[in-house]
């Protein structure tokens, strides 16, 4: 009970921000239109018809679908993953259930998905580490013999992007496995009709500076 409560404390302070974002970003603007929207913000958590959770999720889900809102519209983009609906979080939990997964992988995914990685960033906060920058690409920027007076900031973000030089080739390289999941998961479970179909592979990336490229053709269906 105690780690329920907890975890419903934690979700409840994430949707307050949420709400807190929304009155920022909607509540500034004098556009006749929005007119009604302020009226039921005001009103807010006090009207019998929303309760202070469903009134987050309200205001999360229209800064997620607004077009002048480009950042997160809670925390963190990983507090909004684990919110939505539809997101499979079902096969996240199995996964991290299961007794064949090792608990050192399950610790990293845990950490991942809750941006608690311990990052440059994180420790530099903390004042282990002098410097924010990304050890990586400081590395990969002295083996090539460029500057490496300005670096991006160690994030999760950073790391699990192609943005890291270091990266790259293995963030294309999951992308490209993805995809190809995807892709062989439609042909087989589809049941959409369709006029064209894929028919072939993607190819690998030989190296970190090149295009992907693809060997896909695809076949008419008469």
């Amino acid at each position: 009970m105690l780690l329920r409560g907890g975890a419903e404390y934690q979700r409840q302070r994430v949707l307050d921000r949420a709400g807190t974002n929304w009155n920022k970003n909607f509540l500034i603007s004098a556009d006749v239109g929005r007119q009604s929207i302020r009226q039921s913000a005001s009103a807010g958590v006090q009207s019998d018809l929303m309760d202070t959770e469903r009134w987050g999720r309200r205001c999360m889900l229209q800064l997620q679908e607004a077009e002048n809102w480009n950042k997160s519209a809670a925390t963190t983009w990983a507090a909004e993953f684990l919110l939505r609906e539809g997101e499979s979080r079902e096969c996240l939990g199995s996964w991290i259930n299961s007794s064949a997964v090792h608990e050192a992988k399950k610790r990293r995914a845990k950490q991942v998905i809750t941006c608690s990685f311990t990052c440059g960033k994180w420790l530099h906060r903390i004042g282990v580490r002098k410097s924010p920058g990304c050890e990586l690409c400081k590395r990969e920027r002295r083996k090539d013999t460029v500057s490496d007076d300005v670096l991006p900031l160690e994030t999760m973000a950073h790391l699990q992007s192609a943005g890291c030089k270091a990266q790259k080739k293995s963030v294309i390289g999951a992308h490209n496995r993805c995809w190809g999941y995807l892709r062989g998961a439609i042909l087989m479970h589809g049941e959409a009709k369709r006029n064209l179909e894929f028919i072939g592979k993607i190819g690998s990336c030989n190296s970190c500076g090149q295009r992907q490229r693809l060997t896909t053709s695809f076949r008419g269906r008469t």
